[in-house]
């Protein structure tokens, strides 16, 4: 059975009830970290045991790490993705240290999405900044477990998008198109990402597609709806906050 999942700007506390109500559970949450204009899990200790045990209560269980820096940065300088990359990686760290069940993947693969949206026009400079740190951070007692991965559409206008990334260690994409409405956690359409290659050769995979999203398709929750596996490249929980 294919995986699905959330993603939202709001906290899970604030949705998780009336979107497992009624768009069905999910296998997992992708949620914010810093840096990030929408309210991130990583506001405090208390704030992030919240966010987990709601995690945990929607069965979902798994919580994939989204960052959205202010979107005109993504065209500067690799010295701007570098320092993204490092209020990231240190929000990642610290959730990880305030929430005592939250694990990383056992198979030490954790997928870290940079979110680049339609307008936006990413520099091959920044990605390498982002990028690179990602790829290559030691974590204590884990080696080198995250792995950079880009939100976009991939083949969209002059944001460049797979262009940018090509030829690099950019592990997976996330489509963010076609939108398509009518569906659910318990009605999955079939798997139909737009892909990168369709504009370069050797692409990375779109391993995870948002088919739904709230502004495009009306939902009554803010969530927005997303196919693809994703369990084994999340943190999870293995028991409750």
């Amino acid at each position: 059975m294919a995986e699905s999942g959330y993603d939202t700007a709001s906290y899970i506390y604030d949705v998780r009830v009336a979107a497992d109500a009624t768009y069905g559970s999910p296998d997992y949450w992708l949620r914010y970290f810093t840096p990030s204009p929408n309210g991130t899990v990583d506001l405090g200790s208390a704030h992030a045991n919240h966010e987990c045990r709601d995690d945990w209560d929607s069965g979902a269980k798994h919580l994939s790490p989204i960052t959205s820096p202010t979107q005109s940065r993504l065209g500067g300088t690799s010295a701007q993705g570098l320092a993204d990359a490092q209020a990231f990686v240190n929000a990642l760290q610290n959730v990880y240290v305030w929430v005592t069940p939250l694990l990383l993947p056992t198979n030490d693969t954790l997928r870290c999405w940079l979110d680049q949206e339609s307008s936006t026009s990413m520099s091959a400079n920044y990605w390498a900044g982002w990028s690179n740190y990602i790829n290559g951070y030691t974590w204590p007692s884990h080696g080198q477990p995250l792995y950079a991965c880009l939100y976009c559409n991939p083949c969209h206008g002059a944001g460049h998008n797979c262009t940018t990334i090509a030829g690099t260690n950019c592990f997976a994409i996330w489509s963010s198109t076609p939108e398509i409405c009518g569906y659910s956690m318990n009605n999955l359409p079939a798997f139909n990402p737009n892909k990168c290659s369709a504009c370069i050769a050797n692409p990375p995979a779109s391993l995870l597609w948002q088919f739904a999203e709230k502004g495009v398709c009306s939902l009554s929750v803010n969530i927005d709806m997303n196919e693809g596996t994703l369990t084994p490249y999340s943190f999870y929980l293995n028991a409750r906050p």
